[in-house]
């Protein structure tokens, strides 16, 4: 029996868990059920290492808003404090999404220690770019308080369709909830997705409003201390600034060290992707006046810089 198998023992999993250790090559595609079940099995060795340090933690962290805002940077950036890990992409949700055997809270923060870990062998690197800071604590911690994942744009659909996870997800921590939804000019987050898939050159105007209502029902669903928004084109102009700001809204003291450290991982200046893609008149005038219905937008138009 391997050691995963004998740790499973200790621990409820469902019936595709129990699959994937008799066979794991069995059903190569990951469903719900395979995916919970992938990654807590994955995830025990971490269970066991840092069962002690989850008791220490204070604020579980997630992300909401919309993908190529900036929330990578974000996440990698907190990820780089000494007291946090906000895993990559780890998708915590769906590990809530009607799972067949409750996920516990160490379950739950074991699989994001886990990924942080599959991040950290990557190299840190995702969609071409480099999220390694230098002279920072990314990869490891002295001391855990702030526990969480960074996947915005899925994260805020899965709510947007089923609100109650994020009771699912109160429920399972049993700790205060600390939501950051980083805001980007919506030209460039519309740009830049319209480079990445096809489907956005046609829909990705009504795709991008769907979500940012998706957006204003979970802001009405967390109280006003348990929100932090930020805009990307301020993050890069006073970098130190801002994210001492989100520290301390996650209970967190930033010292210098570690913002300057930050500082200069950021880049110059934003990244204007929206002079890179070609614009009807009427899909200018439909984002600009669209946007203007949310009090996070409505500072942007096509020629804010």
């Amino acid at each position: 029996m391997s050691m995963l198998s004998r740790l499973a023992e200790s621990l409820p999993l469902p019936q595709a868990g129990q699959e994937l250790l008799e066979n794991p090559q069995r059903t190569p595609a990951l469903t719900r059920d395979r995916f919970t079940a992938a990654r807590r099995i994955s995830a025990l060795p971490h269970l066991f290492e840092h069962r002690d340090d989850f008791d220490t933690v204070e604020a579980y962290c997630l992300f909401v808003g919309h993908g190529r805002t900036g929330h990578s940077l974000v996440g990698s950036l907190l990820n780089g404090h000494p007291e946090m890990v906000i895993s990559h992409e780890l998708d915590a949700l769906r590990l809530l999404d009607r799972a067949q055997v409750p996920v516990s809270r160490d379950q739950l923060f074991s699989a994001i220690l886990q990924r942080d870990d599959e991040f950290t062998n990557l190299g840190r690197e995702w969609e071409r770019y480099s999220y390694n800071v230098p002279e920072t604590a990314q990869g490891e911690f002295d001391r855990l308080r702030i526990i969480g994942d960074k996947k915005g744009a899925a994260s805020t659909r899965r709510l947007g369709t089923s609100p109650e996870l994020l009771g699912d997800l109160r429920d399972t921590v049993s700790m205060p909830i600390r939501a950051v939804h980083v805001v980007r000019n919506p030209f460039d987050t519309i740009a830049s997705r319209r480079k990445l898939k096809e489907t956005w050159q046609e829909y990705g105007i009504e795709k991008y409003f769907a979500n940012a209502d998706n957006v204003e029902l979970i802001d009405g669903m967390l109280d006003d201390d348990e929100l932090f928004r930020l805009h990307h084109e301020d993050l890069i102009s006073d970098t130190a600034s801002v994210l001492s700001e989100l520290c301390a809204f996650l209970g967190i003291d930033a010292d210098d060290e570690y913002l300057s450290a930050c500082e200069e991982f950021v880049f110059d200046s934003p990244n204007q992707t929206r002079h890179e893609v070609e614009w009807s008149d009427t899909d200018i005038d439909r984002i600009s006046t669209k946007s203007q219905e949310y009090d996070w937008l409505e500072q942007y138009s096509f020629e804010t810089e």
